[in-house]
């Protein structure tokens, strides 16, 4: 008799389970557990910066410029998440604009981008939350200096578009709603260390003051005469060469100079003569 108890309220216990489930919209199953799946989203901004957000008419998309609006145009671009490149292009409305895909069907999408999108990042790359795609600009159909971002979702397929947009989460809560704004928020964007030389766009020369390929930067992709790099600790990489010419022949105002090769130590760490002043550098197929 006990077991026969026992029996009977577990099979009411899955009926009762079943009615919950059948009265649950398909939908609100699918976002519970698209909200599970999500990733771990960061505001796409160096960590320890501030930023304002806004909805105006994008909901659930946000326009970001730097907290205060002091001028955010040339300001870098960060991977919300870990991810994949899947599209790098030129829209009228969005302008240059770069998508993430982040896996199980999130993706992330920035537009109004500076520079042409593929400048720092190409299609196929792998991204980190470190990783610097681009620089907030004004391309496309925006008069003014920020970055529109979004946040999307698609089971299938690597390419989203406005249709498959989602509320935003960074560091786990949620910005979304008509016409809202949030006047300072922290980028907790914190994870990993930002990759040496991640300024320096494929096909330049560029000179940091930071002992770690960071910092204050100058970069060329031809020769400069005069330059205005002045005093530097001279860190260089070139991306990629430009045909014919895998050399930097650089000269100081101090007099001598140095010689970079693409690929070798030499092209991507201190000069010989570092902190002395970069007054030429030339590119040559050999010094």
């Amino acid at each position: 008799m006990l077991r026969y108890v026992r029996r009977l309220r577990a099979v009411m216990l899955m009926c009762v389970a079943g009615l919950v489930l059948a009265g649950t919209p398909a939908a609100a199953v699918t976002q519970t557990a698209q909200a599970t799946a999500k990733p771990p989203f960061q505001l796409p901004f160096p960590c320890g910066t501030t930023w304002e957000m806004h909805t105006w008419a994008h909901n659930p998309a946000l326009d970001i410029v730097v907290e205060g609006n002091t001028g955010s145009d040339g300001l870098p671009v960060q991977a919300s998440a870990a991810g994949t490149v899947s599209a790098t292009y030129w829209n009228n409305g969005s302008g240059n604009t770069i998508q993430i895909s982040h896996g199980n069907g999130w993706f992330t999408a920035y537009y109004h981008l500076k520079d042409d999108p593929a400048t720092y990042v190409k299609k196929g790359d792998v991204v980190q939350p470190s990783t610097r795609i681009g620089r907030i600009g004004t391309s496309g159909a925006s008069g003014w200096a920020h970055l529109h971002y979004e946040q999307r979702y698609l089971a299938t397929g690597d390419f989203t578009d406005e249709s498959h947009r989602v509320p935003v989460h960074f560091d786990g809560i949620e910005y979304t709603g008509a016409a809202k704004d949030w006047p300072s928020v922290t980028s907790r964007n914190c994870t990993g260390t930002p990759a040496a030389w991640q300024d320096c766009p494929s096909g330049y020369v560029c000179f940091y003051s930071g002992a770690d390929g960071t910092g204050t930067v100058c970069r060329s992709a031809g020769d400069q005469a005069a330059s205005t790099c002045g005093l530097r600790k001279s860190f260089f990489n070139n991306g990629t060469p430009q045909p014919g010419y895998d050399h930097v022949q650089v000269g100081f105002k101090e007099g001598g100079g140095a010689c970079l090769h693409f690929g070798w130590d030499e092209g991507r760490g201190n000069l010989p003569a570092g902190g002395r002043t970069i007054e030429s550098f030339h590119w040559r197929g050999e010094c």
